[in-house]
This record gives structure tokens, sequence and C-alpha cells, in this order.
């Protein structure tokens, strides 16, 4: 897929034409100025990402599970069971890898952060919202449990500050790297720049919504890496996304 720049991430602007129409069928606009004028995706993505990619059937079949995390989100923000909002396969890729006692690293945090926390992960948490904050923490503590939170090593902290802490984590030191903040506090593909050295080799580095042109220079800055490609839908998500991970 041929990809036109992206100049500056504050230069991409995703609106609904028509609210209320749009938002019930999936269809959005994605617009943003380079050298050559201006560009514009025009998306109704109900059933492919930005790439055209078709959802796995795998994926397909979870809707179900989708619409139950939908209504459960309607009562409160964390899940009764916390998983990721990533694609569902993406999902069960990570629960594949992980193993009790790895090191993550996830810039945003949420329902993954107590996912990681579930699944024996020590996680190193980066999150703008302080309200959000204390959310996640609440919960990790009251719900989860004193051992849990002991593993949670969680900054409230965005933009440059979120990079500067990042560059001050040890190299090569984690096992996972997950990029998903709000690219209006974070911008992810300078997140993913400042976290791919601290993941180990044999790694991943894994990023949310990589089909979407906000993340674009991240997949410029991987591409000696190969990527693995995770289309379909995710818990919370009528839209088909996509999330990509690469091994370092």
């Amino acid at each position: 897929m041929h990809r036109p720049s992206v100049p500056d991430k504050n230069n991409v602007r995703t609106y609904y034409a028509r609210p209320w129409l749009d938002r019930l069928t999936g269809r959005y606009t994605v617009e943003w100025e380079n050298a050559e004028g201006l560009q514009r995706i025009r998306v109704h993505n109900r059933f492919f990402d930005l790439e055209g990619n078709r959802p796995s059937l795998g994926s397909v079949l979870r809707l179900p599970k989708v619409f139950l995390s939908y209504l459960a989100t309607r009562q409160r923000p964390i899940l009764p069971n916390p998983v990721p909002f990533l694609v569902w396969d993406a999902i069960h890729f990570l629960e594949r890898e992980l193993r009790p006692g790895a090191r993550v690293l996830e810039v945003g945090s949420g329902n993954s952060t107590l996912w990681f926390l579930h699944q024996g992960a020590y996680v190193t948490s980066l999150e703008h919202s302080a309200d959000w904050a204390r959310s996640v923490l609440e919960f990790a503590r009251e719900d989860l449990g004193e051992a849990y939170f002991r593993r949670l090593d969680y900054h409230v902290v965005e933009g440059q500050g979120a990079l500067r802490r990042i560059a001050e984590l040890p190299n090569e030191f984690f096992d996972v790297a997950l990029i998903d903040s709000m690219n209006a506090y974070t911008y992810r593909p300078a997140a993913l720049a400042a976290a791919r050295s601290k993941v180990r080799k044999g790694g991943w580095m894994v990023l949310d919504n990589a089909d979407h042109p906000n993340n674009w220079p991240a997949l410029e800055l991987m591409e000696d890496r190969e990527r693995v490609r995770f289309t379909g839908y995710a818990p919370m998500g009528s839209v088909v996304s996509q999330t990509s991970a690469w091994r370092m």
C-alpha cells in the first residue's frame, strides 16, 4: 500500500461528516495536507481496516463478546474481566507469548494494564490522565489485590515528559512494549521511537491502530523488522481495526 507522507502529527484530522449516521455506519474521514496538497481517506471500516484488510474469521466469531464488552463498559470503564482493547487475535497472540514474570512497558494504560498483571507480568505503565490513573490504580489495589499492585510501576506523564521517562528506562529490558496512547497527549510514533531500544532481542514491539495515518511514521521506523498484522474486531470496538507487532 502506498502511504502519502504525513508531515506533522497535528496536521491529521479525523471527523464525521454526518455525525449520527456516520457513527452508526462506521464511516469517517481522515485528511491532512502535505507537499502534494490535500490528502483524504474516506473510511467505511465496519468490514475492512484502513489498509483494506478484512477481519479474521476468529475475530468475526467474537462479535458477541464485542457487544457484551460494550454493555459492560456502560456500567463502568474497567471490565469485570479486563482485556486490552486490541484486536482479539493480537490479545491471544500476546497471551501465548507472555510468561509469568515477563516485563511489559505500556504507553497508555487501562484494561490492558490489569490484563497484563493477570498474566503474571511486571508492568511499567505511562498514562496522561490523572483521573483515569486513579480508576486503574484503585481497581488494581482493591479488586486484584496487593500482590498484583506490587508488580505495577505507574507514572502519570505525557508528551515530552513521557518520552524522557521512557529514555530513562534500561535498554533491552522489556519483553513487550505496547504503544497505545492517545496521540493528542503522547504521540505514538515518538513513543515507539523512544521505546524501541528498551525491548530485548526476541521481544515484541506492539502498536495499536497501526493502519491509521497518525501512526504511519511508526511503520516507517519499523521497516527493518518483519511486521505481524492482526486485523479484526476488538473489545468495545464495533469497527474493524488493526494491531501490528514486530519481533525485536
